[in-house]
């Protein structure tokens, strides 16, 4: 049976108007939000700080000449290992002798004097006496009584000033005997040599101040010298397990303890920096110097060498854990909060007991189930407000 063109008319009309109003509704519905979700995970967790600093030893000694010379003679070359008393230098002891001989000489000369002066002391001692029995036999005056008693009191006075003498005369000999020792500079210690500044035929003058011939070092346990940050140095405390790499082996990793932390930064020493405090402390960051020791049995590690510290505070295993940009809320007091999303695509927050954290993950003592979703990424704020009223999602998860 066939339409009738009023009909067919009235049909192609109702199937325009039914296209134009689902374009309508199609183009005026907007796009439902999309969401990024995670599930919790079981991870290992460390909570480390880093630091970076150079290796030093454990004990460094600088050598110096305590006479001034020239250096005749150097027994050691860097990188020599010596034992302590071993003779590492010479400076030329000439002057040093005849700085002996002298002082010997004026020694000599002064116990001549007192052998003299006691012997004067003597014969003053007898006049003396002579005169004392003359007088009571009216036989002398108290004129030359009064003389030969003042002639003894001048010789025990000359005596006491020669005795003096030859005590700061026997310094002197003690002195310029030390001094001739000095010539040959010995090992304080035991250690490396790991720099000589001075050559054979150079001059010192230790008159002002100690030259420098060479430097020791203890190798066998090495000290890290690091700085570590004022946001960081709170969190640390001597004793704690550190490790650190060197440049020439990135891979291999060494094993260390923090030993002791400086109380004021380093720049508290600079008394100039005292008045400036004030204005630059808001600008410029803080740093404390801290002590890192190392066992160094195979000389592996070397004076100077740069590393990079890690101090581990805390460290779990196996540790139900989200990422830290999971947070909606963090008290950093072991608080915080999270947006979960359930089965049913409803969004909740849920409050969560917190532990230690890492760089990216943090973890969740209790409160969060493993097979929880919980909401990141995109488009937090309308998870927000959906949690406030517990209502329907829409969208969907992935």
């Amino acid at each position: 049976m066939k339409l009738s063109r009023k009909a067919r008319l009235v049909s192609l009309a109702t199937l325009g108007a039914l296209i134009m109003a689902g374009f309508f509704f199609y183009s005026c519905s907007s796009e439902a939000p999309s969401y990024m979700t995670v599930q919790p995970q079981l991870r290992n967790i460390k909570n480390q700080v880093f630091a970076s600093g150079t290796l030093a030893g454990k004990v460094e000694v600088d050598v110096g000449a305590q006479v001034s010379g020239q250096i005749q003679k150097l027994y050691v070359k860097k990188g020599d290992v010596v034992r302590q008393g071993d003779l590492l230098c010479e400076i030329d002891p000439q002057i040093q002798e005849n700085n002996l001989k002298t002082a010997q000489a004026e020694e000599k000369l002064i116990k001549a004097q007192i052998k003299a002066k006691q012997a004067e002391l003597a014969r003053n001692q007898l006049e003396y006496q002579r005169q004392q029995d003359l007088i009571r036999s009216n036989a002398t005056s108290r004129q030359e009584l009064e003389l030969a008693q003042a002639d003894l009191q001048i010789a025990q006075a000359d005596l006491a000033a020669l005795e003096a003498q030859y005590e700061q005369a026997v310094i002197a000999v003690d002195d310029a005997r030390t001094n001739l020792a000095y010539t040959q500079i010995r090992a304080p210690m035991d250690g490396t040599v790991y720099a000589i500044p001075v050559e054979e035929g150079q001059t010192v003058n230790a008159n002002q101040t100690t030259p420098t011939i060479l430097k020791l070092a203890k190798l066998d346990v090495m000290t890290v010298e690091t700085e570590i940050s004022e946001a960081d140095v709170v969190r640390v405390s001597p004793g704690m397990k550190a490790s650190f790499t060197i440049l020439g082996l990135q891979n291999r990793s060494f094993d260390a303890t923090l030993i002791s932390i400086d109380p004021a930064p380093a720049s508290a020493e600079d008394s100039s920096s005292a008045s400036s405090a004030s204005s630059s402390s808001s600008t410029e960051a803080v740093y404390y110097n801290a002590l890192l020791d190392v066992d160094n049995p195979d000389g592996l590690l070397r004076i100077d060498m740069t590393a990079n510290v890690t101090i581990t505070i805390a460290q779990k295993e196996g540790v139900l854990s989200i990422p830290l940009t999971a947070l909606r809320s963090d008290d950093y007091q072991g608080h915080g909060s999270v947006y979960v999303a359930d089965d049913q695509g409803v969004v909740t927050e849920r409050e969560l007991d917190l532990g230690i954290r890492d760089e990216q993950y943090i973890e969740v003592i209790s409160g969060l189930p493993e097979q929880a979703l919980v909401v990141i990424g995109d488009d937090v704020a309308t998870a927000e407000a959906e949690a406030l009223q517990r209502g329907h999602v829409p969208g969907r998860f992935r």
